[in-house]
């Protein structure tokens, strides 16, 4: 799990974001934002507040860039990658149902 004050200073860089104009879209002043970071003192509240000028799921503030793209890289057609363990996934269609939509 990534640390949460890593993760938003690393999104707003991803997004060309100073941690001001973070401070500014949340009505705060920026010596707010350093304090709270260094407190590492967010509410659920705020949290999704961040999330929500970030323009990224509150769950991004939680885990690694390196995880996120792991997370989004498919190895085939037919799987996926868990954003949480990382294990492969496979899926496959019920056959039945799919019968039912060949008819």
């Amino acid at each position: 799990m990534a640390d949460v004050n890593l993760r938003i200073k690393e999104i707003c860089k991803e997004k060309g974001i100073t941690l001001e104009a973070l401070a500014k879209k949340l009505g705060i002043l920026r010596t707010s934002l350093a304090q709270a970071m260094s407190r590492d003192s967010f509410s659920t509240k705020k949290l999704g507040e961040i999330a929500d000028a970030l323009d990224v799921p509150v769950w991004q503030l939680f885990v690694s860039a390196d995880d996120i793209v792991a997370s989004q890289t498919v190895k085939s057609h037919d799987g996926c990658v868990c954003p949480v363990c990382g294990a492969h996934l496979r899926l496959v269609a019920d056959e039945a149902e799919a019968s039912d939509k060949e008819e």
